[in-house]
Parts: structure tokens; C-alpha cells; sequence
């Protein structure tokens, strides 16, 4: 099955969110902006606040059912179903030709989490402001503002992500993290440095596990902003 490219979902999705008056002059606009991604007959339909698309490679339809919950499927060319999600009460069930995953959502706002499970392992996103009990002892900038982490396993070992602001600056939290983790037994693969900020990866002696990310200026909040992940080489 096709897929469409970023130009024909955008066009998609802005003619479904402005609920359009003419569902006519609608279903044309996204049919032509599909068919000229995808070289194909397509044929939509926008009717009752659902969306469907119709090619000769397969299907793909968003509908809500009578408890008001989304459901997503998709279908070959031959009517195989080839993916398909229901979401009911923040849990969602995807089904698709590689395996399925359940995705469930707890929480609004700062306080969402979100929890993706497969057969490969499972992976949560959080916006708490936490991180996870068992996060990597590394040093860390005082004051941090944890805007984002993703803790991970699929079976080789515990990743994770973290995405941060704080204040200070990114040359002196380098300057300890790089020089810990050189006294903890990592070695230095790269560190490209510019007038902003600096990208780098560390491997630890028996080359098992890796350090990377980048620092840099944050001119928002006048402090820096820290990426990094943590996990199996």
C-alpha cells in the first residue's frame, strides 16, 4: 500500500479539521493532492465528520463509533486488513502485518504519560517533570526543568531519553559530564563543539553502552537546553 506524502496529509488533514461547508469542493481539493502523490485514482469521502481514502493499492479509513470512540483501519488492494487501531477510555489497540501494540494514555497536560507496549518491549513517554526512579546516575544540572523522557526496553537493555532546560551554562555541564564519564570508564567517539552548543557520544569500556546528546544556548529561557540518551551500544 501507497503512502501519501507530507504534502497530500497536510491537505488532508487541514480540509478535515476546517470542516468544510461543500464536502463536494472538499473530497476534489484532497482527491487531486492524493492522486498526485500517489499516482492513482483516489476517492474520499468526508461525510459525517469521517474520513476515508481509496486508491487502486488499498484503503484507509478514520471513523467514530457510537460511544464516540476513534477507529482506525487499513486495507490492501485485496481487502487484507493491513492495520488497524481502536481507542477507548485513553487505551488504544493497534493491529498491523509486523505485530501490535497497545498504547495507553494517563493524565493531561504536564502531567500526561504515555505508555507503548509490543511484543519487542515497551516504552513510556512522560511531560511530568519526573524522571524515572532508575534513570542513569550521570550528573545532572541543578535547577533542571525535565520537558520530556522515554524510558525503553526492548529486551537488549534499558533505554533512555531525556529532553531539558536549565539554567547556567552548557560549556560547564559539559565540562563535568564529559570529565565523569571519562572517570567512570567511557571513552570519547565524538564531540563537535560550535560558539552555541556541542554534540557528543561516549561508549563505555566494554563498548556495551553509549552516552550522547547535545547542550546548547537557550535563548528563552537564558540558560541551556540539554539532549540526551542513555542505553545499549
Amino acid at each position: 500500500m501507497k503512502r501519501m506524502t507530507g504534502s497530500a496529509l497536510a491537505i488532508v488533514a487541514l480540509v478535515g479539521l476546517a470542516g468544510c461547508s461543500s464536502d463536494d469542493i472538499a473530497e476534489s481539493i484532497v482527491e487531486r493532492a492524493v492522486e498526485a502523490d500517489t499516482d492513482g485514482d483516489v476517492d474520499i469521502d468526508l461525510s459525517d465528520g469521517e474520513f476515508s481514502v481509496e486508491t487502486e493499492d488499498g484503503s484507509f479509513e478514520i471513523t467514530t463509533d457510537e460511544d464516540g470512540n476513534v477507529v482506525m483501519q487499513a486495507e490492501d488492494a485485496e481487502g487484507n486488513q493491513v492495520f488497524s487501531a481502536d481507542s477507548e477510555d485513553g487505551v488504544t489497540q493497534i493491529q498491523t502485518e509486523d505485530g501490535d501494540a497497545t498504547i495507553t494514555q494517563t493524565g493531561e497536560g504536564d502531567d500526561a504519560e504515555v505508555v507503548i507496549e509490543t511484543e519487542d518491549g515497551t516504552a513510556t513517554y512522560s511531560q511530568s517533570g519526573d524522571l524515572p526512579d532508575d534513570f542513569p546516575e550521570i550528573p545532572l544540572p541543578d535547577d533542571m526543568a525535565v520537558l520530556m523522557s522515554q524510558q525503553s526496553d526492548a529486551g537488549e537493555g534499558v533505554s533512555n531519553v531525556l529532553v531539558a532546560s536549565a539554567p547556567g551554562d552548557w560549556e560547564g555541564y559539559l565540562d563535568e559530564l564529559t570529565s565523569f564519564l571519562e572517570d567512570n570508564g567511557y571513552t570519547q567517539q565524538s564531540l563537535t563543539t560550535t560558539p552555541d552548543g556541542a554534540f557528543f557520544q561516549y561508549v563505555d569500556a566494554s563498548e556495551t553502552m553509549f552516552v550522547s546528546g547535545g547542550v546548547a544556548d537557550d535563548p528563552s529561557s537564558g540558560g541551556m537546553s540539554l539532549n540526551l540518551a542513555i542505553g545499549p551500544n
